[in-house]
């Protein structure tokens, strides 16, 4: 008897150990306002923290703006306030850095207000924040063949790129039959008069010269297959801020243009991002057996160094397998018959005005 009772007691421990060891979900903050917001939270924490009022999230947690609209957790920065709230009359908010190209001379500034112009050396410009247009805190950048452009120059307004996909598929099976190709392309780029997000039209404020180029055109609805061809998907997915182009939660894309980040573009290792999606149509038993990749410079681009990453998520900056385009072609073998995520990265790159020839590392 007293046996039983043992092993009906050690059954009911293990049970026990077996329910307090079950994966619950991660903890995390689930209110998608908070600053630290966690989407993969299945059960919430109680650590959500939002920014103070004129803060950000990019503050600390425990920042709070003083009366020139600096965010910080010391209040010992804090420039001296009259009684309604406001600065002082003996407050003068400016850069502070004698050696910066915002500093004033002739009203030298008691309190930092945020506005010294950042170091553009690595830009082509200089430390004191001019950049290669002589333009103190301005936009523009020596691009990779050594020209100033995105500044007063009006050089490199909009660049584009055409990617075409020709997929190659064989059967599943010990043969590894050939089953033919398929092919896709999109267009990605950047436009200094386009939007960070959807652009459902041309900009009022867009080149005259230029027809449609500043656009991001959905893909067309996935139709039937027939002879062979829409065996594969090629597209960029937008959801949440570029959802509400046609009011759906995520919105396909052959033509993503985005906002011109200059900056980013010759900053190596970063450069512009675009995540993409080659999705099969076929059946399970029909499998990707390689991919090849062929560039086209549509507009504004004479040379650039573009990589993409195979199975990196969206959103990384890391992870995944790196690919460098060469001479504008890449192939890659594949082996799926899974959706495949790519992030194309672009940098370096080189504007079509320039007459000599791209340097070899392009």
């Amino acid at each position: 008897m007293i046996k039983i009772f043992q092993v009906i007691l050690l059954v009911i421990i293990a049970l026990f150990m077996m329910s307090s060891s079950c994966d619950k979900g991660s903890e995390g903050c689930m209110d998608s306002t908070a600053c630290n917001y966690d989407k993969t939270a299945a059960i919430e924490d109680n650590s959500c923290w939002f920014a103070s009022i004129d803060c950000n999230c990019n503050d600390p947690m425990d920042a709070q703006a003083d009366c020139l609209g600096i965010c910080d957790s010391n209040e010992e920065n804090d420039p001296p306030e009259s009684e309604n709230g406001s600065c002082s009359p003996t407050v003068i908010g400016g850069c502070l850095d004698p050696e910066n190209s915002k500093y004033n001379v002739e009203n030298p500034a008691t309190h930092n207000d945020g506005t010294c112009a950042v170091d553009l050396y690595q830009f082509g410009g200089l430390y004191d924040g001019t950049d290669c247009d002589g333009i103190c805190g301005g936009s523009a950048v020596i691009d990779g063949c050594d020209l100033c452009v995105g500044g007063s120059t009006n050089l490199g307004q909009s660049w584009r790129i055409k990617i075409k996909s020709i997929t190659s598929f064989k059967h599943q099976d010990e043969n590894e039959i050939f089953m033919g190709t398929d092919t896709n392309s999109v267009t990605l780029g950047a436009s200094i008069y386009a939007l960070e997000g959807y652009n459902g039209g041309e900009l009022n404020d867009g080149d005259p010269e230029c027809e449609n180029c500043y656009i991001d055109f959905p893909e067309p609805p996935l139709t039937d297959i027939v002879n062979g061809k829409d065996s594969t998907r090629f597209y960029f997915p937008h959801e949440d801020d570029w959802g509400s182009a046609n009011d759906i939660p995520v919105v396909q894309f052959d033509s993503d243009i985005r906002a011109n980040d200059y900056h980013s573009l010759l900053t190596e290792e970063k450069g512009m991002n675009w995540f993409a999606m080659l999705e099969p149509t076929l059946s399970d038993t029909v499998i990707i057996d390689s991919i090849n990749f062929k560039l086209t410079y549509l507009e504004g681009i004479k040379c650039a160094v573009t990589k993409i990453y195979l199975d990196r998520e969206k959103g990384e900056i890391d992870g995944g397998i790196e690919y460098l385009v060469e001479n504008k072609q890449l192939g890659i073998k594949v082996d799926s018959d899974d959706a495949l995520n790519l992030t194309i990265n672009v940098t370096n790159i080189c504007i079509q005005e320039f007459d000599e020839s791209c340097s070899d590392e392009y």
